[in-house]
């Protein structure tokens, strides 16, 4: 396995990633993700709206220092509640756009507060009485956003991390907020995903014009996090179908599995989860979740 770069830690704020867009990184562990901001010369347009109230504030803060411009859109990259909750404390005027994938996913899930505050214990304050809102456009297949002169395709290549994953690619800036799709120095979640179909959505996007990538969690990357996500699930892929054809359970075979450099990634303990997704694909139930509980490593 090639050596991966050096992991280096990142800190929570706007970060200029092309002329009038930036990534809203969050630094932290279990659902503290990241958004993103693209401005247009009549209106925003956000990605993505963070978890609790004051994550979302923050964000908004970080907006108003940055452009007089309102955010007139949200797009979601996923249903996950770290990326979607914080939709609540968007005004009513600001329209959500989503995958039609998103929406039924975001629908079929609820809301179990009872879990967040079980995982997120440090937010349990924040984590009551919420509501969920949901999406007031959807798509299918793919949307084009014109932003005055500016060109935003949401794309939705298959499902990956989840069935409604969006990609949102600004094809003259080259650069592509990725939601879930990727994680940088992080290790992904794979509770709700399809772990084959989301090699082949990366490497769809390897052959896009892509210079830089805003990940769901960790710093903003180039196109080397695309390769080091192929890597991880290559890997773990490989190693997990020669255990399960020797007949290992899938916990044991997900201990076993020799991680090399991906073990400096946070959260590494999410290989479990990897492995029991991948059982049930060899299995051939590609399209069933695992359930929370089981997903050791959040």
């Amino acid at each position: 396995m090639a050596r991966l770069r050096a992991w280096a830690p990142w800190e929570t704020g706007l970060v200029k990633v092309a002329r009038g867009c930036y990534a809203y990184i969050q630094r932290g562990g279990l659902n503290i993700s990241n958004a993103g901001l693209i401005v247009g010369t009549e209106g925003c347009l956000g990605v993505d709206a963070l978890y609790v109230r004051p994550m979302t504030r923050a964000f908004q803060r970080a907006i108003r220092r940055t452009t007089d411009s309102p955010v007139r859109r949200v797009v979601c990259t996923h249903h996950h509640a770290d990326h979607t909750l914080g939709l609540i404390w968007f005004g009513q005027n600001v329209e959500v756009i989503a995958h039609e994938n998103m929406d039924a996913e975001m629908r079929r899930a609820g809301l179990d507060l009872g879990h967040y505050r079980e995982v997120n214990p440090e937010f349990a304050a924040d984590l009551r009485g919420l509501t969920q809102r949901f999406p007031s456009v959807t798509f299918e297949g793919r949307m084009t956003l014109q932003l005055g002169a500016r060109r935003v395709e949401l794309l939705h290549l298959g499902h990956a991390h989840t069935r409604g994953d969006v990609l949102v690619y600004l094809p003259g800036e080259q650069v592509l907020y990725t939601g879930d799709v990727c994680f940088n120095f992080v290790t992904p979640a794979t509770f709700d995903a399809n772990i084959g179909n989301w090699i082949s959505v990366l490497e769809r996007i390897r052959a896009m014009r892509v210079r830089t990538i805003v990940p769901g969690h960790g710093p903003v990357g180039d196109r080397r996090v695309l390769d080091e996500m192929l890597g991880y699930f290559t890997l773990v892929r490989r190693e997990a179908r020669r255990r399960f054809d020797a007949g290992m359970t899938a916990r044991r075979a997900a201990a076993d599995i020799p991680l090399g450099d991906y073990a400096r990634w946070q959260k590494p303990d999410r290989i479990e989860q990897t492995v029991l997704k991948l059982y049930q694909e060899f299995r051939g139930h590609a399209g069933r979740g695992i359930s929370l509980q089981a997903a050791r490593g959040g």
